[in-house]
């Protein structure tokens, strides 16, 4: 008896909730499903002149009504996957100033335990959990293959590099990024370029490498014996996954890597957001070159592989740096 009741009770509820959306009037509408019907007030002439008059005052002009055409969605073959919209390439301008205002602070290299137990801590932390959520939503918010479509509708390279040295007074210094030389040893990298006019690459894939490569071979070539210039390469790995494979394949990389350069190639694991968003990088899968100055300012910037006159123009400012410093 009790589970007949409880039917017959929901069976009546859903058809009173089905005559409420079917009705005509909802706001209108009575307990027993029947909409209320107003009767039909025919206007007198006076108030017909009057409503004419009120919305010949009141009333804006009438507009065109018409709906815009949908944008037409694409679909990935026979299937209902939406393909992936093309986004505008997000480009900083040719010659403005990267980096961050003031000089980078020294970075502080904790032992494990206290990495460990700061880890725990941001785990706990309420504010953490949401600052890491705001991050989850912005970076599902593109698609996966943003990047890999740019690169097939724009070319592997941002814009072409500038012909002349970013102003002193106007270059920003070089962020900190902390990482492992391929001799196993801590550094900062605004430390490491710091004192010498340094060539410094920033690459996160093995696409990139060539990119960054083709200025390195200009550089070396170049300035090979000069002791006031070097070359800092930095590999960066955001993927967790990736970078416990890439710390098994540190062996080939040093057989891969000159040994004079061991000092001076650094590996980070770990997301640097901060770091492309103020040096520009909008296509983690391009390669980006920097010309650093001896007090760690960023006075030259080039991204993609390098053109014949890219490399020219990086001598030439190169030459130009060391004859400021002395």
């Amino acid at each position: 008896m009790f589970l007949r009741s409880v039917y017959s009770n929901n069976l009546a509820h859903s058809a009173f909730i089905r005559t409420l959306y079917s009705s005509t009037n909802w706001a209108s509408a009575n307990p027993n499903g029947k909409p209320i019907e107003k009767s039909a007030e025919k206007p007198t002439e006076n108030t017909a002149v009057k409503e004419s008059d009120a919305t010949s005052k009141d009333e804006p002009p009438k507009t065109s009504t018409t709906q815009p055409e949908q944008e037409k969605i694409e679909y990935i073959g026979n299937t209902k996957f939406p393909k992936p919209r093309i986004k505008p390439r997000r480009t900083i301008t040719p010659g403005d100033a990267v980096g961050q205002n003031a000089p980078a602070e020294k970075l502080i290299h904790p032992p494990l335990n206290e990495k460990i137990a700061q880890k725990w801590r941001d785990v706990l932390s309420p504010e953490k959990n949401l600052e890491n959520r705001a991050k989850i939503i912005d970076e599902i918010s593109e698609s996966y293959f943003q990047n890999i479509l740019d690169l097939r509708n724009n070319g592997p390279k941002l814009f072409e590099a500038p012909a002349q040295l970013i102003p002193t007074k106007k270059a920003k210094f070089l962020p900190n990024l902390e990482g492992k030389t391929l001799n196993g040893a801590d550094v900062d990298i605004a430390a490491l370029c710091h004192g010498k006019v340094t060539l410094l690459t920033v690459e996160f894939v093995k696409f990139a490498e060539k990119h960054t490569m083709s200025y390195i071979s200009v550089f070396e070539k170049e300035f090979a014996d000069n002791k006031k210039t070097q070359v800092v390469q930095v590999n960066v790995e955001e993927n967790w996954a990736k970078g416990a494979i890439l710390r098994m394949c540190i062996p080939y990389v040093k057989r891969s890597i000159p040994k004079h350069r061991h000092d001076t190639y650094v590996v980070h694991y770990g997301a640097v957001d901060n770091l492309k968003r103020m040096l520009g990088i909008a296509n983690p899968l391009i390669g980006y070159s920097f010309l650093i100055d001896r007090t760690s300012r960023i006075r030259w910037y080039a991204n993609g592989e390098a053109a014949d006159s890219e490399g020219a123009t990086m001598a030439a400012l190169t030459l130009e740096l060391l004859r400021q410093s002395k």
